[in-house]
């Protein structure tokens, strides 16, 4: 069995900062829950170029992982860990709560219409969207060992991907 991520949790913590463009007075003001329960399956997707990006809804759907794979630059690799809301009717997002002086706003790593997910790359002003891939989906799993220690792995069939 090939690792395809490391464990997200240690990712998260040290990729927080590429959530959203920083400014000196922006403040992430986001609070999760210390502890990761997963509450859904991981869903892998396809974008331009190769890249991968994998999702898994943890503490009941609240909160989100989106690791990226093949997707180039800061983000490589890493697993981010943000907020989680399904509005209905096929519209989701995935974001950051921030607080610049007084006001308070959001930032989005994803959001989805009509099931058809678009990822927003922190830090600059590209976007793509995702199609769904249940064959790579089938290649990675949630691994959770013991509460608070969350990891993806990968099986290589041979293909690589």
């Amino acid at each position: 069995m090939i690792r395809a991520a490391a464990c997200l949790i240690a990712a998260v913590v040290a990729t927080a900062a590429l959530a959203a463009s920083a400014l000196a007075d922006d403040k992430v003001t986001t609070k999760f829950d210390p502890k990761i329960t997963a509450s859904g399956v991981v869903k892998a997707y396809k974008g331009p170029e190769g890249a991968i990006v994998v999702m898994l809804e943890i503490n009941d759907g609240k909160e989100m992982l989106v690791h990226f794979k093949k997707i180039g630059g800061e983000l490589e690799g890493k697993t981010l860990r943000h907020l989680y809301e399904d509005l209905g009717e096929g519209k989701k997002n995935v974001y950051l709560d921030h607080k610049r002086g007084s006001k308070p706003y959001r930032t989005y790593l994803a959001s989805a219409r009509d099931n058809q997910w678009e990822v927003y790359l922190p830090g600059t002003n590209k976007h793509f969207e995702l199609s769904y891939s249940e064959s790579l989906s089938d290649q990675f799993k949630a691994d959770v060992p013991h509460q608070g220690d969350q990891t993806v792995t990968h099986e290589d069939p041979g293909q690589g991907y």
